[in-house]
């Protein structure tokens, strides 16, 4: 009996020994963590402004145009009329076209600075083949002074050519000299000058006075 209690406790040991320490599981590939990095968009809402913007502090100025009416173009100084010192006359003076213009016209014989009408048109025509250029010339005859004294001729600018020798221009009081506007009243002069393309004197008309009358103020 004791021998085979040794027997088997040796039997016992022996097969002890050939148990081999337990090794750690493999975790299976399907089973590998997996990091996923997700992108949220987030939504952002911009809200539209409920107010309209300010108005400017300083708007720009408003642009008015005063228009003449025929009644108002031919409205003539006050007491009958003309600027003391004479009376205006349509009748052009025999020399007018001085050998070089013909059908000299105007659109009107009285201007004033602060009133209407403030603007007249002018006309002239020539035959004279050499000439290509008009340019238009005037002059104040101020009655303010005892005796009449008279400006220098003023040279306005050139006439508009239609290319067949007639020749216009539209004369505006407020493009006078600043010097002549600030007169009182006066007559005013006016010449036409005939150039040729280098710009030299070929004629001249008369020089056609006191035919029209210009007032500083209102009449």
């Amino acid at each position: 009996m004791k021998k085979f209690l040794t027997l088997a406790l040796a039997f016992f040991l022996a097969g002890c020994g050939a148990i081999s320490p337990a090794q750690p599981t493999a975790v299976p590939a399907s089973q590998t963590p997996v990091v996923i990095v997700a992108t949220v968009l987030v939504p952002v809402t911009v809200e539209a402004p409920t107010q309209a913007p300010p108005p400017p502090t300083n708007p720009p100025p408003q642009v008015i145009v005063v228009t003449a009416t025929q009644e108002q173009a031919q409205v003539p100084p006050a007491g009958g009329g003309a600027p003391s010192g004479g009376t205006a006359t349509a009748t052009l003076p025999a020399d007018a076209g001085g050998n070089l213009f013909s059908s000299l016209t105007r659109s009107g014989s009285f201007m004033s600075f602060r009133c209407l009408p403030q603007q007249i048109t002018f006309t002239a025509s020539t035959s004279n083949q050499y000439v290509v250029e008009v340019d238009f010339y005037y002059r104040f005859e101020d009655l303010t002074t005892q005796p009449t004294t008279m400006t220098e001729w003023k040279n306005y600018g050139k006439m508009t050519s239609d290319k067949n020798g007639n020749f216009s221009i539209t004369f505006d009081v407020n493009l006078i000299h600043p010097d002549l506007r600030a007169i009182d009243k006066a007559w005013i002069d006016y010449q036409f000058v005939g150039l040729s393309k280098t710009l030299e004197a070929v004629g001249r008309s008369g020089k056609i006075s006191q035919q029209i009358q210009y007032v500083k103020n209102c009449p």
